[in-house]
């Protein structure tokens, strides 16, 4: 069998590409019901004045945003875009949105190893993908500064690990998203009440109608502010980006 192997240009990540080290092509895409679920067949979102205007609508003292109930200490939430669908875990759910398409402002730290060619290169298409997650518990949820950490990796991406992405902040600004979710100088635990809502948004390599596997991880901090793993969810999905 050959395989295809990738490593990443910084030393610094040396560790890392051991997971992205590909061993052939990904499995059949999973069992439908996280993130990205119906899909339809409109050409790519691209970046529109409801996106910054609906962020900016949100309170940030755990008003309404929408239909959704923002967290005191997370950052406004924006549902602009095209919704994609939504994923179930235990204690919470997630709505996915494809917001954006852009392109990447630099070369990724990802190269495939045979072949020399960087998986996402300066220029290369990109897309923005937003996820409000709320709690659908009973109970509060403490969170760590993770919140949910969610990934999306194309059915038939042949590397494992998860897909490289445009770290700049400038690209998440311009589309009125946050790829942190927390408000500046809020300290953890972020307590994420019953009906309360946060959002946290990432970018990947962009191809149009790709099926594409989201999964979100949620783990609760426990009251020493450690992670409490026994604890921890997670919630899955596949779609088709439009």
């Amino acid at each position: 069998m050959r395989f295809n192997k990738v490593v990443k240009i910084s030393g610094l990540a040396a560790a890392g590409m051991l997971a992205l080290s590909a061993c052939g092509p990904a499995a059949s895409s999973p069992t439908p019901g996280g993130s990205e679920s119906s899909s339809s067949s409109s050409s790519s979102a691209s970046p529109s004045a409801s996106s910054s205007s609906s962020a900016s609508a949100a309170s940030s003292e755990g008003t309404s945003s929408g239909s959704y109930k923002v967290a005191s200490w997370a950052l406004p939430i924006s549902d602009a875009g095209d919704k994609l669908g939504s994923m179930k875990g235990d204690s919470f759910s997630v709505d996915i949105f494809q917001v954006a398409t852009d392109v990447a402002s630099k070369d990724s730290m990802f190269v495939d190893k045979e072949t020399k060619e960087n998986l996402l290169k300066k220029g290369a298409p990109i897309v923005y993908v937003n996820y409000v997650v709320t709690n659908t518990s009973s109970a509060d949820i403490p969170l760590s500064h993770s919140l949910v950490t969610p990934n999306a990796k194309y059915t038939d991406w042949k590397y494992l690990g998860g897909m490289p992405s445009d770290s700049s902040s400038d690209g998440f600004k311009k589309h009125g998203l946050t790829s942190s979710g927390i408000k500046l100088k809020e300290k953890d635990p972020f307590v994420l009440k019953p009906g309360e809502s946060f959002n946290i948004a990432e970018n990947f390599a962009y191809t149009a109608g790709k099926e594409t596997e989201i999964k979100a991880t949620m783990t609760p901090q426990d009251a020493a502010g450690d992670l409490d793993h026994d604890k921890k969810e997670e919630a899955e999905t596949t779609v088709t980006l439009k």
